[in-house]
């Protein structure tokens, strides 16, 4: 993790915002590889921002030092240009949100959520399974 300067967390937050996606939803999984199959709920975290300029995605690592690049090819329609992708997973995203949260805008409810329950989480790791004050 890299910590962003103002202007750097003000752009990035400008790319997130009218770019990129933030999903954070809990999904039931079953695990078939287990007796009786039993279900699992599970929270996906992920981010992602697609751009058809592979710069801005090199910015983007760079600036945060997180996430990975992904190229989605299109061999079916030759028209179609390769696009790249930053994608970021549980703790990277909340990593990232956690700086540019104050600049988001349209993907700040979103950001509030995981920013919630990483601080929830992670409060119960330092402080105990009671929360703040437990001992």
């Amino acid at each position: 993790m890299r910590t962003m300067t103002p202007t750097e967390r003000a752009y990035v937050a400008g790319i997130i915002d009218g770019e990129g996606w933030v999903e954070y939803r809990y999904v039931n999984r079953r695990r078939n590889t287990r007796p009786g199959k039993p279900v699992y709920r599970t929270l996906i975290v992920r981010m992602e921002v697609p751009q058809v300029d592979g710069r801005l995605i090199d910015y983007l690592m760079a600036t945060t030092a997180e996430g990975n690049r992904d190229i989605k090819r299109f061999p079916k329609n030759p028209t179609y240009q390769d696009q790249h992708r930053w994608r970021l997973s549980h703790h990277g995203v909340y990593r990232v949100l956690k700086q540019v949260y104050k600049y988001l805008i349209v993907k700040r409810e979103k950001a509030k959520l995981v920013i919630d329950h990483y601080d929830k989480k992670f409060a119960k790791k330092v402080f105990g399974k009671g929360g703040f004050g437990a001992k």
